[in-house]
């Protein structure tokens, strides 16, 4: 008998137990964390470069959160995905503005997390999912590569909403009627250190479907 409980002591130390904690490592690698080194000074000082860090998958972002997130970069004519960071500024439905170089929310001023102020200025509404917004050929340049995607792939429900993919066609269609309703949730990200590397402010308004994870801690 003491021979028998032996060795099912040793199946669970030696077998059991390893083979539970490598399932439960890959379980969480693949579904709930995302381990990465940042190779980048964009979030200094709050990341540094070299720095290893844990996002976590599937978590609402909050203003102020740094996130991982996923952008398309075009060279040539291949296409590739490349993860990058980047800090929160607007949730979906909020108002965005730059006023010489200062950010407000919805009105209020914004803490600056950057470590230099540009000195641009602009406004925007961040769209949320089922939001419907007018939009203008100005407006356009930070819409315009999210309403691409959503036309690819077909979320407009009412056809008369859809404006194609041929974006030369668009402000004929906006003159007739403005309004456009969005499908997704949108945010508006930047980084800390404005000269590194692109934000939304040359990306546009970031779907939420693109933010691969919310950055827990880095070492």
């Amino acid at each position: 008998m003491a021979s028998k409980d032996n060795k099912i002591r040793n199946w669970l130390l030696y077998g059991a137990l390893p083979l539970g904690i490598v399932t439960l490592v890959v379980v969480l690698r693949l579904f709930v964390l995302i381990p990465f080194r940042a190779n980048t000074h964009t979030m200094e000082p709050k990341i540094r470069q070299g720095a290893w860090a844990l996002a976590l998958r599937g978590k609402t972002p909050h203003r102020g959160d740094v996130v991982l997130l996923q952008v398309q970069e075009v060279t040539g004519d291949r296409r590739h995905h490349q993860l990058v960071l980047g800090r929160v500024i607007g949730l979906p439905g909020d108002s965005v503005e730059l006023l010489e170089g200062k950010p407000y929310i919805n009105a209020r001023p914004l803490k600056d997390y950057r470590a230099q102020r540009t000195q641009e200025s602009y406004a925007l509404r961040v769209p949320r999912r089922g939001g419907t917004y007018t939009l203008s050929p100005r407006s356009l340049v930070v819409y315009r590569t999210a309403l691409v995607r959503e036309e690819r792939l077909g979320l407009a429900r009412d056809r008369r909403e859809r404006l194609g993919t041929d974006t030369s066609t668009w402000i004929e269609k906006l003159r007739r009627d403005p309004r456009r309703t969005f499908y997704r949730d949108y945010y508006w990200v930047l980084i800390d250190q404005p000269s590194q590397a692109p934000d939304s402010r040359h990306l546009g308004i970031i779907p939420s479907e693109a933010i691969e994870g919310v950055v827990l801690f880095a070492l």
